[in-house]
């Protein structure tokens, strides 16, 4: 087994809640040349620790916290990436999240820590370089995510320490509870809030002192530098730099027809002006926020002045926060809207899950399929907010009737509550889609129904860029420095920087190769886990319902674009018609041994 010369340390952490134990994972250059890192390292142990419809909450799953090669050096805004089995969907799942956590991992000397079993007690994790500490959490158990980090930091006594936490969703269960990175950064979609939650885990502290190796770093800088200077040079949406992307609340409603209202009954709310960048811009915002080393500051603090939530300091809002608590749920009141983003973030919820959830309920009131006495009479009405926070406060604790129930999500309500709501329960493969409407942003169904998660908005618009936010993930970069902007400068600049950092002599080919094989790892993983074809499309409305109003009036996705999409990517990628992958190509790309689960799948089918 060869040693990595560069761009990482050659080793994973280990750690077993339940023995109280930890080990180092020794991994070959060769292996990270076939991974990379982040979500294609996690997907490599999903793939060969777990067998098909493992248990999530078994005491050997695990959570697995990756970095790239890329972390730690002078590469622009690199970030973590989080891989599990979803509890909630029962697919491979994967969440990016920004701030300083993804750096403090490696610069601990670490490529990745996977964490099994489960603790008697409830503890947090303190990892400084090559130490871990199983902590207490007794004191810390119960409180909300701002409490927790201020509470772990105040014990540790480092303002350098980075704290990942859950909140009170993910201790009680909730099956889409999210973490919640540096305070104010969330890392939903992956039900991992619930798995850490059943681990008896609060909570993650990292402190790193270690500088990653660099084969050549008179070559590595420049190219570093240059990427750097691309990101500002060419950033594919200015605006981000100055609105972050709270700006696309308006573009999104005025030009693109595509803005999430009212569970996607509409894209036309006018009352967008009251809460997207340009009133946060004049009441709310103070400063702009950047991940490490980025030009482009998506994120913006500030504080509501005046209203029921005066002096609340919060960060955001962002497009998706934004569309899910606010257009979607009818809310015009900006310092309201922030409060119910403010409350998801301290009780550790997925706000795109939270707000899915709460806009199914609206409607099945608005229908005649639910009644406020279903719901501990609480009256779901567009736009009110007392309302909403308080649902938010009961989906978290599972308080009453109305907690257990939109605890569930929108899939599993929808066959409880029946009705005829199926119809309108917007949801691809289990999960809560995101702001985006596929019916004015036709593009976007690449990713909510062929991406890996189901459901998600981040995972590429055409067969191609599904690739590359596979690369994304498992270098671990953001797509505002490093994907959206370079575009026809991908792969060469990210091949300029790997091979001076690592040694390698990766070739474009060889970069493009990597990708899809990444992406054929997480379908396998899910074949085995029962997907096909038939999961791999939009809910109904998307496919029946034209839009009513708006810049978009009267498109829908038909049957036939639909089609059309799921033949583009199998062909891309070597799967069959049915989206399993192919024999040859997993041949090719050295997954041979998962010919026999891809085989078992197909004749589950």
């Amino acid at each position: 087994m060869t040693a990595p010369k560069g761009g990482y340390f050659g080793k994973i952490l280990e750690i077993d809640l339940t023995k109280q134990k930890y080990k180092t994972l020794k991994i070959s250059d060769g292996m990270y040349r076939k991974y990379i890192g982040g979500a294609g390292m996690g997907d490599y142990f999903l793939l060969n620790r777990l067998k098909a419809n493992h248990d999530p909450y078994a005491e050997d799953s695990f959570v697995f916290f990756g970095v790239g090669p890329l972390n730690g050096t002078y590469c622009v805004s690199t970030r973590v990436s989080i891989v599990n089995k979803s509890p909630y969907t029962g697919l491979m799942s994967h969440a990016e999240v920004g701030g300083h956590l993804g750096n403090e991992i490696k610069w601990a000397g670490w490529d990745g820590i996977l964490i099994k079993g489960k603790s008697r007690k409830p503890v947090y994790l303190y990892i400084k370089d090559d130490k871990v500490e199983f902590r207490n959490a007794g004191k810390i158990w119960g409180k909300d995510t701002a409490a927790t980090d201020e509470m772990i930091l105040e014990d540790l006594k480092d303002p350098y320490v980075r704290v990942v936490c859950i909140g009170p969703a993910g201790e009680n269960g909730v099956p889409y509870a999210a973490l919640i990175v540096e305070r104010f950064r969330a890392a939903g979609r992956t039900a991992t809030g619930a798995l850490m939650g059943n681990k008896k885990l609060k909570a993650i502290a990292v402190r790193g002192t270690k500088a990653v190796p660099v084969v050549d770093n008179k070559r590595f800088y420049p190219a570093a530098e240059a990427a750097k200077q691309l990101a500002v040079d060419k950033e594919g949406w200015q605006g981000i730099k100055r609105w972050g992307t709270a700006g696309l609340l308006e573009l999104k409603h005025w030009v693109s027809g595509s803005l999430i209202t009212k569970n996607f009954q509409t894209t036309w709310y006018p009352d967008i002006e009251y809460i997207g960048a340009e009133e946060a811009n004049r009441t709310f915002w103070k400063r702009h926020v950047a991940c490490p080393h980025c030009p482009v500051h998506c994120m913006k603090v500030g504080v509501v002045r005046g209203g029921k939530y005066d002096g609340l300091i919060a960060e955001g809002p962002d497009y998706e926060t934004g569309g899910l608590l606010g257009s979607n749920l009818g809310v015009s009141d900006f310092g309201e809207m922030m409060g119910g983003i403010e409350m998801c973030d301290a009780m550790g919820l997925d706000a795109i899950s939270t707000g899915g959830s709460i806009v199914f309920a609206m409607e099945c009131i608005q229908r005649g399929a639910l009644t406020p006495a279903d719901l501990d009479c609480i009256n779901l009405e567009w736009g009110d907010t007392d309302a909403i926070v308080e649902m938010i406060r009961k989906i978290a604790y599972k308080d009453g009737k109305a907690g257990k129930l939109l605890a569930k999500g929108v899939r599993q309500m929808a066959k409880e509550i029946g009705k005829g709501s199926e119809a309108y329960a917007c949801h691809v493969k289990g999960k809560e889609m995101a702001a985006h409407d596929p019916r004015g942003d036709k593009k976007r169904a690449y990713s909510y129904a062929l991406g890996t998660c189901g459901g998600d908005h981040h995972e590429g618009t055409s067969p191609s860029t599904l690739a590359r936010w596979a690369m994304l993930n498992s270098l671990v970069m953001c797509s505002f420095v490093g994907g959206y902007p370079w575009k026809g400068e991908t792969p060469g600049v990210f091949v300029s920087m790997l091979n001076p950092l690592c040694g390698w002599n990766m070739t474009g080919d060889e970069y493009w190769t990597t990708a899809k094989r990444i992406i054929t790892m997480e379908r396998c993983f899910n074949a085995r886990e029962g997907l096909s074809r038939k999961d791999d499309t939009l809910p109904k409305r998307f496919l029946m319902e034209k839009l009513p109003e708006g810049p978009k009036k009267g498109a829908v996705v038909t049957p036939a674009e639909m089609k059309k999409m799921q033949d583009e990517v199998y062909a891309y990628f070597g799967w069959d018609d049915n989206g399993f992958p192919k024999e040859k190509t997993l041949k090719s790309l050295g997954l041979g041994y998962l010919i026999n689960d891809v085989s078992k799948a197909k004749k589950a089918l």
